[in-house]
Parts: C-alpha cells; structure tokens; sequence
C-alpha cells in the first residue's frame, strides 16, 4: 500500500484509530502499513467475513496486496483466518482478532501497573517524610524514575535520610546519585560494600534549615 494510497484510506474517513490504540503503536512491531490495514479490519468489527475483493475495494488496493497483509499479521500474531459454519450450514471464511485484542489488553493492564507503581513510590515518600511533597520534590523524583532507578533504592536512601534526621530529597538526591555512580542498582548491591554508606555521610554537605515549601530555585538532577 503506497503513501498516497494511505493517506486516501485515512483522508475518506474509512478507518478511525482510537487514541488508546495509538499509543501503543510503536509496540506492535508493525509497519505503518500493516498497521492501518489492522485497523480497517478493526474498524469493520462484527462484520469480518473474509472478503478479498471487498477489502481490495476499500482500501484501494490489489487482491494479492490484501493476501500479503493477511499473511504478514496471521504470522505476527494479529489474527487468525478460521472457517465457520453460518445457519444455512454454508462453510465461510472469517478473519479472528481475538489475539490482537488480547495483546491490547495486556498492554492496557502493564501500563495501569507501571502508572501505580510510579504513583506509590510518591505515596510512600509523603507518608515516611509525613508532609506532602512541593512541585520540586516530585521533579526530582519523576527525574529518578526517568532515570531508572528502583523503588528499592529509593526507599534504601529515604531510610538512610531519615535515620540521619534529614528530610531533604537534595541530600536523599546525593546518595542516589553516588549509587549510580558507584554501579549499584539493588540494595544487596549496597550491603556488600556498607563501607559505602559511612562514605557518605562523611561526605555529605552541611545539612541547613531548607524550607521546602518556599524553595522555589531550580533543580537540576544529574
């Protein structure tokens, strides 16, 4: 399917992609071709009776075209052709999307987990600091989370902050980024060198009266 063909497909109106869709297109290793013709077959719902010439019709394109993206997305996973039999006992071809809705709905369920894990670590750094957290703050942590490191090593460093008397997220900050640094991404990581915690805690800044609710500076993690 060339581009003007598809542009054509989309600019009619024939297919509509709904925006939960589109999110995850990057993650249905598909070509942007395949992916539209997913889509009109999407689009078509109840009715996926495998018609060919219909198909070709629609989209502008050849039977073998049609043939090609049938067997690309049957091999891929997408769907499956299987033969039914209507109520006047008439053997047809129909097109199954059962496994791509499947696929969808773990990729919806995943990415429901992965935005409650990312919220829970806020939770639970406001309810160990027992105040909310400023609009810095939560930068600096989302910075953390962009950066890859662990829930775990979060909480370890809290812990550590917070058995020194400290509350900043600044100096919770420093000893993450020590870690990093140092290779650690797991809190067994850290015990097998406990050296490294007395490190920095001698080498940690002079802790100052940081009013949290007024610092409104910058704060670049790096």
């Amino acid at each position: 399917m060339n581009k003007a063909k598809l542009n054509k497909v989309i600019g009619d109106g024939n297919i509509v992609i709904p925006l939960y869709i589109l999110k995850y297109f990057k993650k249905f290793d598909l070509t942007m071709e395949e992916f539209i013709f997913l889509m009109y077959l999407y689009n078509r719902q109840d009715n996926l009776d495998f018609n060919p010439d219909k198909i070709s019709l629609d989209l502008n394109i050849d039977i073998m075209e049609v043939m090609g993206y049938v067997a690309v997305l049957t091999d891929k996973g997408y769907l499956k052709l299987e033969v039914k039999k209507t109520e006047n006992n008439i053997l047809e071809e129909v097109i199954d999307l059962s496994s791509f809705y499947e696929r969808i709905s773990m990729l919806l369920i995943n990415n429901d987990k992965e935005e409650k894990e990312d919220n829970n670590i806020l939770f639970y750094i406001e309810k160990e600091l027992g105040r909310p957290m400023s609009s810095i703050e939560i930068k600096i942590v989302n910075e953390w989370k962009n950066n890859n490191i662990s829930d775990e090593l979060i909480k370890k460093a809290l812990s550590i902050a917070l058995n020194d008397g400290v509350y900043s997220l600044k100096y919770i900050d420093k000893i993450l980024v020590d870690w990093v640094t140092r290779g650690y991404k797991s809190v067994s990581d850290i015990e097998k060198n406990k050296e490294m915690v007395k490190e920095i805690d001698e080498n940690a800044p002079d802790i100052v009266d940081w009013d949290w609710l007024d610092d409104e500076e910058e704060y670049i993690v790096n």
